[in-house]
């Protein structure tokens, strides 16, 4: 998603592009498919020079790119939500790898074909299901938190 595109839905919606707006956006797309939580991106934001947007104003530049379907929110069982991008592209596949430690989130690619094979074949023969949808959370710690 382009800040084209996001000027041409924001247009379309009544809503003013803002440079807040478009630096929330930028954020998203170079964080390469990670998982940003509202503190990542505030963080991401007080780290740049001349930036000195307030949380409240991030929180609702993440909601309205949340309601216009630009990221999308994933819930934690920590109970802070983290937001993605959204790649029209993409298939679902919805797989994360959550670290226990730090909380951070990254998502896996898994071919669906090869998830088949995990399935118990007697309950399910191979050739008798399609996987339409993954949605899996997979815990563990991440290289800088593994000791």
């Amino acid at each position: 998603m382009s800040q084209q595109v996001l000027k041409k839905v924001l247009k379309d919606k009544k809503q003013r592009m803002t440079a807040q707006r478009e630096l929330i956006l930028k954020i998203f797309i170079e964080s390469k498919g990670r998982l940003m939580s509202l503190d990542d991106v505030y963080m991401s934001i007080r780290k740049r020079k001349n930036h000195k947007t307030s949380k409240m104003t991030v929180k609702r530049g993440i909601d309205l790119l949340e309601e216009l379907g630009i990221i999308r929110r994933v819930d934690f069982e920590d109970g802070t939500p983290r937001y993605e991008l959204i790649d029209e592209v993409e298939e679902k596949n919805n797989v994360l790898f959550i670290c226990e430690n730090c909380g951070k989130a990254l998502k896996v690619d898994i071919d669906k074909n090869n998830l088949k094979n995990l399935l118990p074949d007697d309950a399910f023969p191979y050739d008798s299901i399609e996987i339409t949808d993954i949605d899996l959370k997979i815990y563990g710690y991440c290289k800088e938190c593994k000791i």
